[in-house]
């Protein structure tokens, strides 16, 4: 749908809406695709704010709710939305300061909300609907909160953006702002299927095995159901860097075989997919 031309998307001829950030760097050689949400109810204009100098942030493109997406910043200039941050890339090479080196691009999305009597405010106090609501622990660690989900149409349109971003600059590694930042951000959050977007942007052939790796520091318990409060399957977690083989869906959660060292299933059970990456 999406194809870029002098660093900013167009469909057919037609340049999508831009609204121009002074809140940019120097020149940019993307590495990495970075997934963040805003914070943000519907009736804030994230763009508009980037427009803002005194904003001091901004990123490459928002999507909205709707699914309508507007460009900030051209894709060869650095936006300021990474902050403080650090990544290896699949090469083992370090980077830190993940501005000078990746695309962002900002989700239309409250995060983390908390009960409020039997529903769920976002930080603001602005109610949201409860059945846009998922219940869940993030990766990193913390309590069990709410999460607003994300629209279908913002998902078609990230996964439309990100296959032409990714095209065009040979980008292989799609993260999320907590991925880079862990401790200090929780973006795009446990409401956003990372793995299956990573799937679906790079088209994997839908024939084919799934595998994945598990990415967390701590590891990832395998459970014999799909919800945080199944019995595990073994009693340590599975460790960083295990490679699986994915067979279902469930909501964000996978059912997974194990592989061991020769490459063969070894057993089988339910993770939750923000831990996967692409393999």
């Amino acid at each position: 749908m999406y194809k870029i031309r002098s660093h900013k998307l167009v469909i057919g001829q037609t340049g999508i809406d831009f609204v121009a950030s002074p809140n940019t760097g120097g020149a940019l050689d993307p590495k990495f695709l970075v997934i963040h949400f805003t914070a943000s109810g519907p009736s804030s204009d994230i763009a508009k704010y980037f427009s803002n100098r005194q904003a001091k942030v901004s990123a490459h493109v928002v999507v909205r709710r709707d699914g309508s997406v507007i460009q900030c910043v051209p894709f060869n200039v650095v936006a300021w939305h990474a902050g403080l941050s650090s990544w290896t890339a699949k090469d083992g090479e370090r980077y830190t300061g993940l501005n000078r080196s990746a695309i962002g691009i900002e989700i239309e999305n409250w995060g983390p909300l908390r009960k409020s009597g039997s529903g769920w405010v976002s930080w603001t106090g602005s109610a949201v609907d409860a059945s846009k609501v998922v219940e869940a622990r993030h990766k990193n660690g913390g309590p069990v909160c709410g999460w607003e989900t994300y629209t279908d149409a913002q998902i078609h349109a990230t996964i439309d953006v990100a296959q032409a971003v990714c095209s065009h600059y040979g980008l292989t590694e799609i993260i999320g702002h907590d991925d880079i930042s862990p401790g200090r951000k929780t973006d795009p959050g446990p409401a956003w299927d990372m793995a299956m977007f990573r799937a679906k942007v790079f088209g994997r052939e839908e024939d084919g095995p799934e595998i994945f790796v598990v990415r967390s520091p701590t590891g990832l318990n395998i459970r014999a159901e799909p919800r945080a409060s199944a019995q595990t399957l073994r009693p340590v977690p599975l460790p960083d860097g295990t490679r699986v083989i994915v067979h279902e869906h469930e909501g964000n959660w996978r059912f997974v075989s194990v592989l061991n060292e020769a490459g063969q299933p070894d057993f089988s059970g339910w993770v939750h997919g923000s831990y996967l990456t692409e393999g």
